[in-house]
């Protein structure tokens, strides 16, 4: 279901009343495979959240109090390939807009109120159109739009309301009934795209689409490794990052990792529990006032002592922290916000996650911490640390002459061919405990291993 029109209509005023300017807004346009058929469309995140609007092309115009929503009428022939249309005043008035006109009368009306901010869409096309509207370059992520209009959006939409929560949390069953799918039909001798394949027909069974291209794969080594090329074999570990969209938008966005095998073999259940243990003490700093770096790294630290328990990194804890010889073994951020975006207002840059006094580490690893604020109240944000064996890493000269005294290579070399482990879950900071909206899906060793013995039937997952 999606939100009541009255909760976009209350989006709209609370930003004009905080941008002392009209305000233009638009859409994303269609983007076609040929000339024919157009690819599946999303709507920008931050046009859905103030409108609720699904069409494409379509913009919204706040200006004296007021909001104008621009919409193309549909054509004469629409009812024959897609059944009937609304009218642009039925869609408008679904929508809880009173005023509402041709998109093709935009530029004119534009022209009425002088000087317009506007932000960026992830489309080129559009984002031509508002340049030409307003006069100020505008581009995805390279010129995102009006600095004082991306401030007002960002304090907006970076604490989430009781119906964002519940939409994600719609979600997060979505996601939950696709990882023990997942879970269940993995097997030595099956496939990763028939994995994958089973999550999205989880997704979609309960009312939602992919809120990304899930990441199913036993080279979990490899970070965003999307491509579905493997056979399942005995020993290997599949790691799947996957998440679903919910009908008004929302995302989630979880990982999991389990043996192919159906049970975890002793050394991937000691590095299986230091990562598990690695996310449990960063989900429990998950409160309003803890600045996100020390949930990162809580998380390195276990990882940390860890690597010196297993003989691959020599020292102490603080060093290897401080050095960012962990970082070899976890080279990434422990997460980032996440909401209608499944990383939350990225197209900003590191506005919204970087306060104006705080930048980027210019540390391995640590560099890749994709957000730095002090946690407040309403604020979702994904916790997912992670093991990886990465050759490239692991034998690259700079970095292995960089860390040579404390960096084991004889013994890591035992471990290449390991894959990859990470274990990811989405976290609302509340006023008191953190609240971990995908919970519910397997994690302990003896939930997944319990989760992979049941025998995959369709109606189990889709109830």
């Amino acid at each position: 279901m999606s939100l009541s029109p009255d909760i976009h209509r209350q989006r709209r005023a609370t930003l004009m009343a905080a941008v002392s300017a009209p305000v233009l807004l638009s859409g994303n346009g269609l983007r076609f495979r040929n000339s024919a058929y157009p690819l599946p469309f999303r709507q920008d995140s931050t046009f859905l959240y103030y409108t609720g609007c699904r069409q494409p092309d379509a913009a919204v115009l706040l200006a004296d109090g007021q909001s104008t929503l621009f919409l193309t009428p549909p054509a004469d022939d629409d009812a024959l390939w897609h059944g009937h249309s609304a009218s642009i005043t039925q869609a408008a008035e679904a929508l809880g807009f009173d005023r509402v006109r041709p998109r093709g009368e935009l530029a004119a009306v534009c022209e009425r109120h002088g000087a317009l901010r506007t932000i960026a869409v992830p489309d080129s096309g559009v984002n031509d159109t508002l340049s030409q509207l307003t006069g100020q370059p505008v581009a995805f992520r390279s010129a995102p739009g009006n600095e004082a209009l991306i401030a007002a959006i960002i304090t907006q939409r970076r604490l989430l309301g009781v119906e964002e929560v519940a939409q994600m949390q719609q979600a997060a069953k979505a996601t939950n009934a696709g990882h023990r799918a997942a879970m269940a039909v993995t097997r030595p001798g099956g496939h990763e795209r028939e994995v994958a394949a089973v999550f999205n027909a989880m997704v979609a069974s309960h009312g939602c689409v992919p809120a990304y291209g899930a990441i199913v794969t036993v080279r979990g080594e490899i970070l965003h490794n999307e491509h579905y090329v493997n056979p399942l074999q005995d020993g290997q570990l599949l790691l799947l990052d996957g998440g679903a969209e919910s009908p008004a938008g929302y995302a989630t966005d979880v990982t999991r990792t389990w043996p192919v095998s159906g049970t975890f073999s002793g050394r991937q259940r000691a590095a299986y529990e230091a990562v598990l243990a690695a996310q449990e003490a960063s989900i429990a700093l998950v409160r309003p006032g803890v600045r996100y770096r020390d949930v990162h790294t809580a998380s390195c630290r276990v990882l940390a002592q860890f690597l010196i328990d297993e003989g691959l990194l020599t020292g102490s804890v603080d060093a290897a922290v401080e050095t960012g010889a962990h970082a070899l073994f976890f080279p990434h951020g422990v997460g980032h916000l996440i909401g209608l975006d499944v990383h939350d207002m990225e197209g900003f840059g590191d506005r919204q996650a970087y306060p104006p006094h705080r930048s980027r580490s210019e540390q391995f690893g640590t560099g890749y911490l994709r957000l730095d604020l002090d946690l407040e109240e309403g604020m979702a944000v994904t916790i997912e640390p992670g093991f990886y064996i990465v050759p490239a890493i692991l034998s690259d000269p700079v970095l292995t002459e960089r860390f040579a005294r404390q960096l084991e290579l004889p013994k890591v070399r035992e471990w290449f061919g390991f894959g990859g482990i990470r274990i990811e879950d989405d976290v609302l900071t509340t006023a008191s405990e953190p609240l971990v909206i995908t919970g519910d899906i397997p994690k302990t060793v003896a939930e997944i291993e319990a989760a992979m013995s049941e025998d995959f039937v369709w109606e189990r997952f889709t109830r």
